[in-house]
């Protein structure tokens, strides 16, 4: 029952902006049709005042706030989760009862469990990596 870590994913600024990046471009494709009506400039600049709208508004800014001081540590037998924004203490799972792991856009990184629920870790920087990551250490866990 080794605590030591085996990875610690924090949550990205990098992310954050690749997700802001994204929305504005969903934006931008979303406003396609109006172009030839307001012209490419002001097609653009409505773009992102609607972004800086969703991103302040919508509260997108508050989650990124509400995570950024997250951590997740991976042992050999747990995945722990410790955020000091919360009121909650750290919480630890077993890595079995980790059914699956899936990214999510490339930003976040979820996972379903055997009990049917999802937990999200937030802004993970490389969601790719942190499944494969993930998907090993369950593998070597399940290996007795």
């Amino acid at each position: 029952m080794s605590r030591e870590p085996i990875q610690i994913w924090r949550p990205s600024l990098r992310a954050f902006g690749l997700r802001s990046l994204g929305i504005f471009l969903v934006t931008y494709l979303l406003l396609t049709p109006v172009w030839p009506f307001v012209g490419g400039i002001a097609a653009f600049f409505t773009a992102v005042s609607l972004c800086l709208v969703y991103m302040f508004v919508l509260d997108d800014f508050t989650h990124w706030f509400d995570h950024r001081k997250a951590k997740w540590t991976l042992t050999h037998n747990e995945l722990i989760y410790e955020n000091p924004e919360e009121d909650l203490a750290a919480h630890a799972m077993s890595l079995s009862e980790i059914a699956s792991t899936h990214r999510r856009f490339f930003w976040n990184v979820q996972l379903r469990l055997s009990n049917g629920t999802a937990i999200t870790m937030h802004y993970i920087d490389r969601p790719k990596i942190a499944c494969q990551i993930l998907d090993d250490a369950i593998a070597a866990q399940a290996i007795p």
